[in-house]
């Protein structure tokens, strides 16, 4: 950014100092030595100017519009700003999806509200819904830094106003994170999909959701306790009764029985690993 702002001021001074050496030359012949002294001035005052100039031009922050960006991973980044006339995602996701990216939702029955203290989404589909923090919510204020996904397409809300938005708990959900402390843990049915870690010390995690995202990122329904692991590593899908898991663009990469892949169908017994992190995928309450 510094070498831009020399470029900017010396192309500058490169025009303004020859037509300003002309008048000098001219003036030379007229008021002699003396001339060359206020030349001098006007030239370092010009510098001086124009640094301020190009340095604030330069240093200016972009303006924080309220808008969607999207997130998807192998997918470019956009952003679509909202005001009051964007009534629902329609057009946010028709500027923010492309031909290849499935939506499930019917976009037309998510709602988009714009309130004095911030924007209320309201979901009224009746079976698929989106997950708001990964999380199922069909009412909830927005607030900066939420992520909405939406079948493949995983967008964040951005707004100027970083402090969360006051609710009436008894009306509205928020669209953060639930602390795991406030999460409802009720019982888990046979059979339910789980992963079981080789490590005996871990957890096992039961899949109850269409989507669970792994990562170290807290913002994950599984989050793996190892450096190795991206902060959105991995994807389980549930499609047609099946798991489907798919790497997010880790560094590291997602392995199933020891090969890498970007998109695998799991089956019972299928050993995952994240690097050193590895969990055994199966669908029944059998010990492998």
């Amino acid at each position: 950014m510094r070498a831009i702002k020399i470029i900017f001021t010396s192309t500058i001074l490169t025009i303004l100092l020859p037509i300003t050496g002309l008048y000098a030359e001219e003036a030379m012949q007229i008021q002699g030595e003396h001339f060359m002294i206020i030349y001098t001035i006007i030239a370092a005052f010009l510098a001086v100017v124009l640094f301020i100039i190009a340095k604030f031009s330069f240093n200016a922050k972009p303006k924080k519009e309220l808008g969607f960006l999207s997130i998807t991973p192998h997918r470019p980044q956009k952003f679509f700003p909202i005001n009051e006339k964007v009534h629902n995602m329609v057009p946010v996701v028709e500027a923010l999806a492309d031909e290849q990216t499935n939506v499930y939702s019917n976009l037309n029955k998510i709602t988009l509200s714009l309130k004095s203290n911030g924007v209320y989404l309201e979901d009224k589909n009746y079976k698929i819904s989106i997950l708001i923090n990964r999380r199922r919510s069909r009412r909830s204020f927005l607030n900066d830094g939420d992520i909405l996904d939406m079948g493949e397409l995983t967008i964040m809300f951005k707004t100027p106003h970083k402090r969360p938005v006051k609710y009436d708990s008894k009306e509205h959900a928020s669209g953060h994170v639930i602390p795991r402390t406030r999460r409802v843990n009720g019982k888990i049915l046979k059979n339910t999909p789980k992963l079981i870690p080789v490590e005996p010390r871990e957890k096992t995690y039961y899949i109850t959701k269409n989507l669970t995202f792994i990562g170290h990122s807290e913002m994950n329904d599984l989050v793996p306790k190892s450096k190795s692991v991206a902060p959105m590593h991995s994807r389980i899908e549930r499609v047609s009764g099946k798991y489907k898991l798919i790497d997010l663009s880790s560094q590291t990469g997602t392995f199933v029985n020891g090969r890498r892949i970007d998109t695998k169908m799991l089956r019972d017994g299928d050993e995952i690993s994240f690097e050193s992190v590895r969990y055994t995928f199966s669908l029944s309450d059998k010990a492998h």
